[in-house]
């Protein structure tokens, strides 16, 4: 695998034998180094085997109180990051991880925003991974609103602000 290459997937619910081996099917097909999936659905103290020798290091943020949330973040054996340290959200929503390949530094973050009150939860999770990541940042996730509603929504509008869509939009960068 001489290409780094990111899929991020929001796969609703993650708990079906079935689903998962589609997953883990998809993310070979592709030649996916990293995968990450919002929406696992995992529980508490139940985190499923992604049964695939090739993706052989797992990361799981899970929500304790329910079945829903959820963040993983899957790396191919052929991507052997060397991790150094993860930071993961207690309610399942976020997950970073850090570690070197070669003598490059890298942080992965996968979020995924709740339905309601999104810019302001974005913006705490973003300044989070600014002051944990180190190297290079790469991320993924489900942001749960449309930055530009003009290109990316069907009615062309938001029910968020365009004033904090400018705040998220900021931090992102």
């Amino acid at each position: 695998m001489d290409t780094l290459k990111i899929c991020s997937f929001n796969i609703r619910g993650l708990n079906s034998a079935a689903k998962r081996s589609q997953i883990i099917n998809l993310l070979r097909k592709q030649q996916v180094s990293v995968g990450m999936l919002q929406e696992t659905h995992f529980k508490k103290d139940h985190t499923p085997r992604l049964n695939h020798l090739c993706f052989n290091q797992r990361f799981h943020g899970v929500s304790p109180s329910s079945a829903s949330k959820g963040v993983s973040i899957e790396l191919h054996k052929n991507f052997p990051l060397n991790v150094l340290s993860s930071l993961i959200d207690p309610e399942g929503r976020y997950l970073f991880i850090k570690g070197t390949l070669g003598n490059q530094t890298f942080t992965f973050g996968n979020i995924y925003a709740p339905n309601t009150t999104q810019s302001k939860w974005i913006c705490r999770a973003l300044k989070l991974l600014r002051d944990f990541a180190e190297g290079i940042v790469i991320m993924g996730g489900d942001l749960n609103l449309t930055l530009y509603p003009q290109l990316d929504s069907s009615t062309g509008s938001s029910s968020t602000s365009m004033t904090a869509l400018t705040r998220v939009r900021s931090a992102l960068e």
